[in-house]
């Protein structure tokens, strides 16, 4: 870049020359002449000598030397005069001439003029070198312009950090406003124009450049006036420097208060701080609108305990108080205020400590929220709750009342019922056995079908009654012992006569949460139809088995190679008196698999049933998971290898 600076022969300022060496040693080579003739003759003579005239001369002689001094001091310039101009009227070229004069200038031999020479280069082009690093090194760029506030000198780096590629062409010779990649300031470039006319400096004027192949970024100028040497202005100085990151960061913080300040607004919570003695800060003007002005009045300047002492019991005082010393975060302290003019409030705060940048506790901040309509609804709930809890216990006791009526109207019925059907069964028994050898074969036949048939009423009236009490017993759940309680049921079914003994396989370990009283009427009806449709078969075998159903809890299945049944009508199984077979075929009230239905739906679980003709059936119940503790069951009797035997039918 060129010289800012003219330099200045100080030898000769119009011609720029300077005078022959011979021109400038003359003077002294006849002084020393002189002198040299004047010592000789002293000494040639003696000083005590009477001759007054050879004494002027020699004294004369002397004299030349010294007269002469001056005028040739006068005449030669000074040395180093040109390193000694103002530091501002040298640059890089004008330093370099001042040090190259004097080293022209010193003596024939080595003096003290050639290291200062040498020491003043050396000085000189090290601070250039760091200065030239800096600028170069430097966040910040150097510029100057001259007195029309046009660019005419920037720093190496200030080109790179405008604009990837950009030249000083583009920039020097231009106001900041005349150059097209620069946006204007949010003040406008006539705001920093009229400054710099006004010669006032100015700090952090931020505008965006939008150059090519780069993405819009933020450079910020600070300038003040440039003097010369006179004093006089010539232009402007100053840094710029690139806050890009600084300015996204604060739109960015910009941006996060202005959505805090909506969020604030528009939020049904308040805002809050104390100090380190737990005493409220005053109130924003929009926090005592939502607050209430006699509350903030209240409560600015005051604690808590002070101002609602009555909110709380002293032992609920004194946890909150601790959870405050220890600063420990709170959250849903509820209290009830009174706003003023007789109303009553209901108020949730939540806060947590809050700290300077060096970690000293300043007090707490946090949040609070009008809570009083959903207290009054929780509170019209409650009352509600109580209300329709009292119309259920009173419907309970009414239900539980109409149910032991009912139990008990079933067990008379049933006791009414069972005296004379027993004793048109036994009357049939007697005049059988009296008179059986005088009556006729058909007579005798129609007295074993009353006898039969009052069995069959006798059976129906137990299966009625079986059926209410399934309803009505209560069903207290155990870990129960499945595996030995189906041993136990196997053990117990009637014998009947069989085609070929029935062989059971029965899970070993299998545990359910169950009613054991109530499982066990399940099982007999169950392992009894297995036990009764398969009496002719010619290997009948069943199966009583347990796997987990994931989250559905336990799956129990009975099944069977019995005759089966047809799968089209499986609805009608669980149906009251529902039959897929003839009665006389396998007998059976045909209540048995309904009662089944509805002691696994008072347990909370299902009942299915599969089939298929000739092949045999599967019936299935699930069991929630409930976790209970382990009840003692009585140890499993001994697995028979063949069972015989039907038990009473259920199946209809």
């Amino acid at each position: 870049m060129p010289s800012r600076h003219d330099s200045v022969d100080p030898w000769d300022p119009a011609a720029g020359t300077r005078p022959p060496v011979a021109a400038r040693r003359w003077p002294w080579l006849l002084g020393g002449a002189l002198a040299m003739g004047a010592l000789a003759l002293l000494l040639w003579q003696g000083w005590d000598a009477d001759n007054a005239t050879l004494q002027t001369l020699a004294v004369l002689a002397l004299a030349v030397p010294v007269l002469l001094l001056p005028a040739q001091w006068l005449r030669r310039p000074r040395r180093g005069a040109a390193t000694r101009r103002p530091a501002t009227e040298l640059d890089t070229d004008n330093w370099r001439e001042a040090v190259r004069q004097l080293r022209d200038e010193r003596a024939g031999t080595p003096s003290a003029f050639d290291a200062l020479a040498s020491g003043m280069e050396s000085v000189l082009g090290e601070s250039e070198r760091r200065w030239q690093a800096l600028a170069e090194l430097s966040a910040d760029w150097y510029w100057e312009t001259d007195r029309q506030q046009r660019l005419s000198w920037l720093s190496g780096a200030a080109p790179q950090v405008l604009a990837p590629g950009l030249d000083d062409a583009a920039l020097l010779g231009r106001r900041f406003d005349q150059i097209t990649l620069f946006r204007s300031p949010e003040q406008g470039w006539t705001a920093l124009q009229s400054r710099m006319a006004r010669l006032e400096a100015f700090r952090d004027v931020e505008f965006q450049v939008a150059a090519a192949g780069r993405p819009v970024h933020w450079i910020a100028i600070s300038g003040r006036p440039r003097h010369n040497s006179q004093g006089h202005v010539i232009g402007y100085e100053g840094v710029g420097r690139e806050v890009t990151e600084r300015r996204l960061a604060h739109e960015q913080l910009l941006a996060s208060e202005q959505r805090w300040s909506t969020m604030t607004r528009l939020a049904a919570d308040w805002y809050w701080q104390t100090d380190a003695e737990h005493r409220l800060l005053p109130f924003s003007a929009e926090q005592r609108q939502r607050v209430g002005p006699d509350l903030a009045d209240r409560l600015e300047g005051r604690t808590r305990w002070e101002a609602h002492g009555d909110a709380l019991t002293p032992a609920q005082w004194a946890e909150h108080r601790g959870d405050l010393d220890a600063r420990r975060p709170f959250r849903s302290l509820q209290l009830e205020v009174e706003a003023g003019e007789g109303r009553w409030l209901w108020i949730s705060l939540s806060g947590m400590p809050r700290v300077d940048s060096s970690g000293r506790f300043l007090g707490y901040h946090g949040v609070g929220r009008d809570i009083t309509a959903r207290q009054q609804a929780q509170a019209l709930l409650l009352r509600h709750n109580e209300s329709l809890q009292r119309a259920v216990e009173e419907r309970t006791r009414e239900l539980q009342q109409l149910n032991r009526d009912l139990d008990a109207f079933s067990r008379d019925l049933a006791h009414e019922l069972r005296g004379p059907i027993g004793q048109v069964q036994g009357l049939a028994q007697m005049l059988g056995q009296r008179a059986g050898s005088r009556l006729l074969a058909q007579d005798q036949e129609l007295l074993r079908l009353q006898v039969q048939s009052a069995q069959r009423m006798l059976e129906t009236v137990d299966a009625l009654l079986g059926l209410a009490r399934s309803t009505m017993q209560p069903m207290p759940l155990q870990d129960l012992d499945l595996s030995a309680l189906a041993h136990e049921v196997a053990a117990e079914l009637p014998a009947m006569a069989r085609r070929a003994p029935l062989r059971w396989h029965i899970q070993l370990d299998m545990r359910v949460p169950a009613n054991a009283a109530a499982l066990k009427i399940v099982l007999l009806n169950l392992m009894g139809n297995a036990a009764k449709f398969t009496r002719d078969c010619a290997t009948p075998q069943a199966r009583v088995g347990l796997r987990a159903e994931g989250s559905e809890g336990l799956r129990v299945s009975v099944q069977d190679n019995g005759v089966g049944f047809d799968p089209a009508r499986v609805g009608q199984l669980f149906k009251p008196f529902g039959r897929l077979h003839a009665r006389d075929d396998y007998g059976g009230s045909g209540i048995g698999l309904t009662i089944v239905q509805r002691i696994i739906e008072r347990h909370g679980g299902r009942v299915e049933a599969q089939g298929t003709p000739g092949r045999g059936a599967c019936f299935e119940f699930t069991l929630p998971l409930v976790t209970l503790p382990p009840v003692p069951t009585p140890a499993p009797a001994p697995q028979p290898a063949a069972q015989e035997g039907s038990p009473q039918a259920t199946q209809a």
